[in-house]
């Protein structure tokens, strides 16, 4: 009884010690419990995702983080500085390049962690970690490419670590030949024994046969010297000896000149090195495994298409690392059954061409869809209808293009739809109410009753702009086409901005002088952040910066 008192004790105890060992490597915080600067390097890095905890590992700070479906951990060090962040990807959607290295060189090993790791001054990788399946067993860590072939990029295996692709030998063979080792060496020498033995005799033998009355004393073993020279002992080569002709030198073969890529539009692709990594990272983000993609620079916006999931995608990002939109070639099964409802209501015989999906960063999500009435098949006449995500009408555009010479080829039908879309996306003249839809020049009106004197303009994006004076000054406020409020802008006085952004702009832009900034508020997301527009002294070159309430310089 004495013994099981003491056990469970001493059970007792050890569970104690693991659970404080635990805690000392992950400790459990409270949102308010983390200092400030780790706080706002998190809002800098991330300020669009959920925080659904805090932890402390040693000195690093672990917040876990959520974007939508996307799960990740981001670590900051407790001086605020951001080290690494893994998104968390599921082990069934690793590429296949992946997962088939870890088999074959990882056989009957498990993937404990699997991630898209970011870091500083590094590419978006997979981050994996491999151990055999139990408890306490060190892991493997290997990261892979996220682009291209996913090729290993670095494979660190713990201390000791014994390679499973490699037959260990089994320890009663090692003994065998251990035996077998020391047995031979054993034969060995006592062959040379017995060798130098009968050389001192027979040596002694002639000498008493010379001198027969001499005593003599036996010879010692010849040395090595003494030894005949062996067969390895090859004669110097001769002055005779004709030189060696020198090789020919191989041609060096003409490299093929790579293929010019162009999109739809005539857009000639880039070289993807030329992409910033900011870029990169953010189209990872969005199209988890790209497939033939092709980076293209078009009015300073980069666009990767892609296949994603087999669908023909185009993502569009900002030099600074912004999604603005992705374009995705959809199927006629997507034609959801309000959008069917309508075209089978006003265009009886419809048949299907084609429909592309638009998801937009400020969750104005759009569908078009492009189809043949009954009327206009044969001339291959294309009507244009958007809906938004949930089905409604937003407009049409009647085919009422003239078509080129030759209206069999699908070229000129594409080349004159373009023309005709470029038309109708024309961005409206100033003070141009009338096209501006009646829902949004009421929330206007309901937004800012004593405001007179607007002008209106669309930002291409079906968004309408606002632009008017108030005692705040000059300011602008952004509608989408259902009449909510998207972004509101005020323009400040120069000598109002932050002394904190004016000593960055003096320190890092010393070529450029201040034009403007403005406070601008995203209501989507709760954002509210400063744009400031600076000019280069010699070029009269614009350029944006962004900055929070803090001054610091982020991404917007």
């Amino acid at each position: 009884m004495k013994n099981k008192i003491l056990f469970i004790l001493l059970l007792s105890v050890i569970q104690v010690v693991i659970f404080n060992s635990n805690a000392a490597f992950a400790q459990k915080l409270k949102s308010t419990d983390v200092p400030s600067d780790v706080v706002q390097t998190l809002d800098e890095q991330y300020s669009y995702v959920k925080v659904t905890g805090w932890v402390k590992e040693g000195n690093t700070y672990v917040a876990s983080i959520k974007d939508g479906s996307t799960t990740g951990k981001v670590y900051i060090s407790a001086a605020g500085e951001w080290i690494n962040t893994l998104f968390t990807v599921p082990v069934n959607e690793l590429p296949s390049a992946v997962t088939d290295y870890v088999k074959a060189n990882y056989p009957d090993f498990v993937i404990s962690v699997s991630a898209l790791e970011e870091k500083e001054n590094e590419n978006t990788h997979y981050y994996l970690e491999v151990k055999p399946d139990g408890v306490g067993m060190k892991a493997s860590v290997l990261t892979f490419s996220s682009t291209g072939q996913n090729q290993l990029i670095s494979r660190t295996d713990p201390e000791g670590f014994k390679d499973p692709t490699v037959k260990q030998p089994d320890k009663i063979e090692q003994a065998k030949a251990a035996a077998a080792e020391k047995q031979a060496e054993k034969a060995a020498a006592a062959k040379r024994e017995a060798e130098e033995k009968a050389a001192a005799e027979k040596a002694a033998k002639e000498a008493a046969k010379n001198n027969p009355k001499t005593t003599t004393t036996p010879a010692k073993p010849a040395t090595t010297a003494s030894k005949p020279a062996t067969a390895t002992n090859k004669p110097a080569a001769t002055a005779s000896s004709k030189p060696e002709e020198p090789k020919k030198e191989a041609k060096p073969k003409k490299e093929k000149p790579e293929p010019v890529v162009k999109d739809e539009h005539g857009n000639i692709a880039i070289k993807a090195n030329t992409v910033p990594d900011v870029v990169t990272k953010s189209l990872v983000k969005k199209v988890l495994h790209p497939e033939e993609l092709n980076w293209f620079l078009v009015d300073s916006v980069y666009i990767a298409r892609c296949l994603n999931q087999g669908k023909k995608t185009a993502v569009y990002i900002t030099p600074n690392g912004v999604w603005e939109k992705t374009l995705t070639i959809m199927p006629e099964e997507s034609v959801t059954g309000l959008m069917s409802k309508h075209l089978n209501d006003f265009y009886p015989g419809w048949r299907f061409k084609n429909a592309v999906k638009e998801q937009r960063s400020d969750k104005d999500d759009k569908m078009m869809v492009e189809f043949y009435e009954k009327a206009n098949y044969k001339n291959k006449l294309v009507t244009t209808v958007f809906f938004d995500k949930s089905g409604k009408l937003i407009r049409t555009i009647d085919p009422d293009y003239e078509l080129g010479t030759n209206d069999k080829k699908e070229s000129a039908e594409d080349d004159a739809l373009n023309k005709y879309y470029e038309k109708m996306n024309m961005q409206l003249d100033n003070d141009d109410a009338s096209s501006v839809p009646d829902n949004v020049k009421a929330a206007f009106n309901l937004k800012y009753p004593k405001v007179v004197n607007v002008e209106w303009k669309e930002d291409g994006y079906m968004n309408y702009i606002a632009a008017f004076y108030t005692t705040r000054g000059k300011e602008f406020c952004v509608f989408n086409s259902y009449g909510e409020i998207v972004e509101t802008w005020v323009l400040g006085k120069n000598e109002n901005l932050s002394a904190t952004i004016q000593d960055y702009l003096k320190k890092e832009y010393k070529n450029y002088k201040l034009k403007e900034f403005y406070t601008v508020k995203r209501l989507a997301d709760k954002l509210t952040a400063y744009k400031v527009v600076i000019v280069d002294k010699k070029t009269q070159e614009e350029q944006e910066l962004w900055f929070n309430l803090s001054g610091k310089p982020i991404e917007y």
